[in-house]
């Protein structure tokens, strides 16, 4: 999941009314619902819930799916960048160190 494979995004609870216009617009574009999916977008209750505001969604779309008629520019919908949204979801990196601490309690042979 890099900024080349997907858009990310801030779906602000306020304007959930953007959210499920995105949506259905998306899903008749694509004839949706059909044998093979029921919507192209999940649901609200689905999305990410943004921490740091407790009632906004996150979510990332793949860049694949987006058709040209796809509008993200309505109000309350905010594009962000990866590395915004992992902060957003305050998701962090493993640190080196705690992986060869790992990798070190492996070696060891401890008795039960």
């Amino acid at each position: 999941m890099t900024d080349e494979t997907h858009r990310f995004f801030i779906f602000s609870a306020l304007h959930k009314a953007s959210y499920d216009e995105l949506t259905e617009k998306g899903n008749e574009a694509r004839n949706l619902p059909n044998e093979q999916s029921e919507r192209w977008l999940a649901t609200w209750e689905k999305l990410f819930l943004d921490p740091e505001t407790g009632a906004d969604k996150l979510y990332c779309v793949k860049r694949a799916l987006i058709l040209p008629t796809d509008t993200f520019d309505l109000e309350g919908i905010q594009e962000i960048d990866l590395d915004t949204y992992l902060q957003r979801l305050h998701w962090e990196p493993p640190i080196e160190e705690d992986l060869e601490m790992e990798d070190e309690l492996e070696l060891l042979d401890l008795p039960d």
